[in-house]
């Protein structure tokens, strides 16, 4: 026969063991199921046996955290490079997750925080449902793991994920609904023999909740529509199919320049005299967290309108595309885009001309995709170009502001380097030459610091980083000078293959736009040793050779004369206040993480109050067996649990017989209390001496009614320490963790054995 305690122990490591797979839309590498599996295992097991050997539940919490800890330090020992250690490999799980999107790729230290994730959401599980006997609160571990999901995914998380989630719950709910079934009084033995066997019943009245259950929750996600998002990795929202989720480009480009392998990701052939830039994103927000994603409507359809801001469109160029096995939502197009031919459901951004997939399947849109767009030469004029006013573009909200806490060692570099200059496109011209120039170096090396701290490290200091500090550094100092930019995430023209292009993964790149009044969007490229600067910012005939594959520590290239002023002279636009972003999803997320944190904590801290109030609903249930019988333990129970109630409320309890230690006790009570102690302890008294004695009355109202006078008098704080902080638990744990009483439990354990056998 199964015992509660090992049915209840299977549901805990099933439902752990089933959490852990709602990690996977995580990461691209399910190995760390081989080692988040045993882990859930072994924690549920190290749980179910120490409570068969009727452990403390105060031990095993922290039995459990132990084993935890030396798990992790086992596996870390396979998985740090030497040197990292535990904490080192944590740390660069954390690098990695802030620097890949979902699902990430494989990596050490993101292995290590998945594992761990796993072995802490088993530990709360088990104290849950087991520890604090709360089956109905096991739901939340698992539950937070789906929020965080939920929130946190750049893309839709899997259907399946809930339904995990269920499932692990009705697990223990059900193992839970059992033990209190056969726990039912006596008299019901007869109807349950009638009616079968108790279990078949609850599984069968299991699967009919569960059934419905699961089915409500479905038909609510298809029904109930996502809240729109904002600002958070781009999330962007489509006025005709509701809202869409864009990873961050930024994201995808590191990730993509680390790859050990320079694959190829695609080639096309043009009617354009030399290879383009083929644009996939663009990011117009700039703020203290750098540079990010807009939320902006997306239009269905492959016909966009005309670039912003230009007067005289150029002339059209055919280009064909075709991509191998390279996963994006974004469609990678030469700007302008004016048509486009692409299997799938796609939608463009009117402002940007930025085109996203918005169909199923949507992050992998473009792998195998071949397609065909017409686009608008974006060529502009020299001397046009030289002469024109900095332009208001339509999201210029977006676009020309400046933060407000900007520091002002980048505005004083930035105007030291214009002050030059008389024209706007002279000032963006003089910012390209001078991030061009030396001291400054190409390099993938990570370099530490986000935000404006990077950014003024990067200026200022070390002066190295790849393309997306140059990109970002110079449309934020093109901002100062009165020149809306935003920043461009794409591909470079690639290598001349044949009559085509071949362009692969180490060339991913990042370059500023900037706005000109009758020109529009123009590229400029600050990156020294990638790529050469548009011709429309030199009039040298000469152009550097640019490399064809970033490579670290590249030599700057040098940098030719900028595009001569016209007569004409203009005064920068002047700078407009930034708005204040308010990163919804952002702050929404790490509200949550702080209400987990705090969840945590003050699960820790409610322990022993938890486990004390669980031992006083024990003791105060009724009792199985003869009616004789289940009255001598129900008035022992309650007796025990009034002693420990006056030692949490800061009482010494009298050492004599029932009937003395009563009258003694009953002193300190308020007058209605103190009669009920008098009784208690006389029923106490002909319980133990009285051998037909059945007691009368409601033990667990007596016992409330003494609880009550015992509380009457004290303060909150002293109310508080009694009921959370119960002393008669911490004096149970000692006593429990002492050699002797350690070495009697083993000795009944091989005792039980031996009877067993006989």
């Amino acid at each position: 026969m199964i015992r509660p305690l090992d049915r209840t122990g299977g549901a805990i490591i099933g439902a752990s063991v089933l959490s852990s797979l709602i990690l996977l839309p995580f990461t691209q590498d399910p190995s760390y199921l081989i080692s988040a599996i045993p882990l859930a295992v072994l924690i549920g097991g190290i749980g179910l046996g120490l409570r068969r050997l009727r452990v403390h539940d105060g031990i095993v919490f922290p039995a459990q955290l132990v084993l935890l800890a030396v798990y992790l330090f086992a596996i870390s020992l396979s998985l740090a490079v030497p040197g990292q250690g535990m904490p080192g490999l944590f740390a660069e799980g954390v690098r990695h997750m802030a620097t890949h999107t979902t699902p990430m790729i494989a990596n050490p230290g993101l292995t290590m925080l998945l594992v761990a994730t796993v072995g802490v959401t088993t530990v709360l599980t088990d104290l849950l449902a087991e520890g604090v006997d709360r089956p109905a609160w096991a739901i939340l571990p698992s539950l937070t793991l789906y929020l965080i999901g939920a929130v946190g995914l750049l893309r839709d998380i899997p259907w399946w994920t809930v339904v995990v989630v269920a499932i692990g719950y009705l697990w223990i709910l059900l193992a839970d609904g059992i033990n209190s079934a056969e726990r039912w009084p006596r008299h019901l033995e007869r109807t349950v023999r009638l009616t079968g066997r108790i279990t078949p019943l609850a599984v069968r009245m299991g699967a009919v909740v569960a059934a419905a259950a699961l089915a409500l929750t479905l038909l609510v996600g298809l029904v109930v529509p996502l809240p729109p998002t904002h600002q958070l990795n781009g999330g962007q929202l489509n006025q005709d199919t509701g809202p869409v989720q864009l990873a961050d480009p930024m994201l995808d480009m590191r990730r993509n320049l680390s790859q050990p392998a320079d694959t190829e990701v695609l080639t096309y052939t043009t009617t354009a005299p030399d290879g383009e830039y083929l644009r996939m994103a663009s990011l117009s927000v700039f703020d203290s967290k750098g540079w990010q994603n807009a939320s902006f409507h997306l239009t269905q359809g492959n016909t966009l309108p005309a670039p912003p801001g230009q007067d005289t469109p150029g002339q059209d160029i055919r280009t064909q595309v075709k991509i191998g096995d390279f996963r994006s939502e974004y469609l990678p197009l030469p700007y302008a885009p004016k048509r486009f031919d692409a299997a799938g459901q796609w939608a463009y951004g009117t402002d940007s001309l930025v085109v996203v997939a918005t169909g199923q399947d949507r992050t992998a849109a473009t792998r195998n995709l071949s397609y065909d767009v017409t686009s608008i030469d974006p060529t502009p004029d020299g001397a046009t170009l030289s002469t024109a006013m900095a332009g208001q573009p339509s999201d210029a909200n977006l676009t020309a502001t400046v933060p407000q806490d900007m520091p002002q060692e980048i505005v004083d570099l930035t105007l030291k380097i214009t002050q030059s200059e008389p024209t706007p496109a002279l000032k963006a011209a003089a910012i390209q030459k001078f991030l061009r120039s030396d001291p400054f170096s190409y390099s993938l090396e990570p370099q530490p610091g986000t935000g404006y701290d990077a950014l003024k490290r990067f200026l200022l200091q070390d002066h190295k980083g790849y393309c997306e500090q140059f990109a970002g550094a110079m449309a934020a100092m093109a901002r100062v000078v009165g020149i809306p930019s935003r920043v461009a995430v794409g591909w470079l023209p690639g290598t001349r293959s044949g009559d085509g292009y071949t362009v692969t993964m180490h060339e991913m790149h990042a370059w500023p736009e900037l706005y000109f009044e009758g020109v529009g969007w123009v590229r400029f490229e600050p990156t020294p040793g990638v790529a050469v600067p548009p011709a429309w910012t030199m009039t040298a005939p000469e152009q550097p050779t640019a490399s064809p594959t970033p490579t670290p520590a590249e030599s700057a290239t040098p940098e030719p004369t900028a595009v001569p002023s016209a007569t004409a002279s203009a005064s920068p636009v002047p700078v407009t206040p930034a708005k204040p972003v308010v990163d919804v999803l952002a702050i929404l997320a790490r509200i949550g993480v702080a209400i987990v944190l705090l969840a945590l904590v003050t699960g820790v801290l409610a322990l022993p109050g938890l486990l004390r109030r669980r031992l006083r609903t024990h003791r105060l249930a009724p009792s199985a067996g003869s009616a004789l019988d289940a009255s001598q333990q129900a008035v022992d129970a309650a007796w025990a649990e009034v002693r420990d109630s006056f030692v949490d409320y800061g009482y010494t309890w009298p050492s004599d017989s029932p009937r003395a230690a009563g009258k003694q006790a009953a002193v300190v009570l308020p007058e209605d209390a103190g009669v009920a102690l008098v009784t208690l302890s006389r029923q106490v008294e002909r319980s133990r001496y009285a051998l037909d004695a059945v007691h009368s009355g409601d033990l667990a109202a007596l016992v409330g009614t003494i609880r009550d006078g015992l509380r009457a008098d004290k303060g909150w704080d002293a109310r508080l320490i009694g009921e959370w902080w119960p002393r008669s638990w911490w004096q149970a744990l000692g006593q429990a963790l002492t050699w002797s009483a350690l070495r009697a439990r083993v000795a009944a354990m091989v005792a039980r054995r031996r009877a067993g056998r006989s």
